[in-house]
């Protein structure tokens, strides 16, 4: 299975996720479409461009290492909070894993957890992070195809995937702009193969 969950270094049970949040099929619903010739030409445009995208081959589903970002700012456990405060103010990244020496995840911290920190507590900006860092942390394996990934971050309504390796150490992030970036610049990619 390419979903992983660490607690504080340590690799626990892979959850399984409860069915009031799976997504379920639903039956299809009938075209608005009148049959009438469309007077817009965003609909002649949008109607050549799905043509043309009939006609091409499927393109090869794509993994997780082919759009994690893996160049990963991380924190260890023992960094001050102020320190992942001015990271955060000073570059564009929403979620910084917390990793010890060998990149063994022990919890990640989002800007909403520091938020949440500053708003409940004062004076802790040289609180360790591992204080107010997320755990248990659901991981991915760079082989998973992006389809789990985006699934496993809607199910558990996640901002970033950490993806770890076969010796279970941080090796990239994946989020949710990765993939529509991927979506955007690739256009109708054959996801669901």
């Amino acid at each position: 299975m390419s979903l992983v969950v660490f607690d504080m270094g340590r690799r626990v049970e892979t959850p399984v996720q409860p069915d009031r949040l799976r997504t379920h099929k639903t039956a299809a619903t009938t075209a608005l479409h009148d049959g009438q010739p469309s007077t817009h030409g965003y609909d002649a445009i949008a109607d050549d461009a799905y043509q043309q995208a009939q006609q091409r081959p499927p393109q090869p589903v794509a993994y997780v290492q082919d759009i994690m970002s893996a160049d990963v700012e991380t924190l260890s456990p023992s960094d001050s909070l102020g320190l992942a405060l001015r990271r955060f103010k000073n570059s564009s990244f929403h979620h910084f894993p917390v990793v010890d020496e060998q990149l063994q995840v022990h919890g990640i911290l989002s800007d909403r957890d520091a938020l949440n920190a500053m708003l409940q507590h004062t004076d802790i900006q040289h609180h360790p992070v591992s204080r107010y860092a997320s755990h248990p942390v659901v991981c991915i394996r760079p082989s998973a195809d992006i389809r789990q990934a985006a699934q496993t971050l809607y199910q558990y309504n996640i901002g970033a995937l950490p993806v770890i390796n076969e010796q279970q150490q941080l090796c990239g992030i994946l989020t949710p702009s990765d993939i529509l970036r991927t979506l955007s610049h690739y256009g109708p990619m054959e996801l669901w193969a």
